[in-house]
Order: C-alpha cells, then structure tokens, then sequence
C-alpha cells in the first residue's frame, strides 16, 4: 500500500506532464534607477522559469460596468509546479503555449493560491495585467 505522500509525489509528476506552456515568474524588487538615464522604473527579479498550464476557472467572462466603460473579466488560473516557490503579487508572463499561440506574451498577476497539505500543483487565480 503507498502512503499518501508518495502518492502526492506521483500526483505532482503527472500534472506536471500536461504543463505544456512555458512562463517566468517574477518578483517586484521595488524601484530601480537607471545610472545613465536616472529614469526610476519598477525592478522585477526572476523567481522562475518554466513548466506551466493556463486554466480556466469559468467557462465565460463577466462584463462589469464602472463609471460607464464595460470591463471584461476573464477568471483564469496559472498552475506552476510546488517546486517554483511563487508568491502572491508575482506577474508571470506567458513565453510559449503549445495549444493557444494567443496566450504567448499575456502577463498575469498571481492573487490567490489554493493551498493543502497534498498539492500536485500551484494553482493561482490570476488577474490579466494589461496596459
């Protein structure tokens, strides 16, 4: 009989076989200010780079309206191996998508992770950062 932690083991290998896109993850390290132009600009540090799967978390987009402009919003989640240590507030960037070439260069900001002890994966909802 296997315990539960080798089954976890298992678990994580497979669901790493359908993270078939590739990502960076990156931290905010703060502003930074170039010596030679003085222009101060947000600094980020990669944290990752790898293995990913983009998820849908809802099968349509809501369209808020706000001050008279619809917004749409699209609930999606990034799934990252445990091993890539993210954190909240990382913006991962989308830099190959095997099944869905329109994903290649999106940028998600990661806001929420479903945590547990017998994770096979990272699985955060995400905001899409536009602009």
């Amino acid at each position: 009989m296997m315990d539960a932690q080798a089954v976890t083991l298992r678990g994580r290998l497979a669901a790493e076989a359908l993270m078939i896109d590739m990502c960076r993850v990156e931290r905010s390290i703060g502003e930074v200010t170039d010596p030679v132009t003085g222009v101060v600009t947000d600094g980020w540090e990669t944290v990752y780079e790898g293995a990913c799967k983009v998820q849908g978390r809802t099968a349509q987009a809501t369209v808020p309206e706000a001050g008279g402009h619809a917004f749409t919003v699209e609930q999606l989640m990034i799934h990252l191996p445990v091993s890539a240590q993210s954190r909240l507030d990382d913006r991962v960037t989308i830099q190959s998508a095997a099944m869905d070439p329109d994903l290649v260069g999106a940028m998600f900001r990661l806001t929420e992770l479903a945590r547990g002890t017998y994770r096979t994966a990272d699985r955060w909802n995400v905001e899409l950062v536009t602009g």
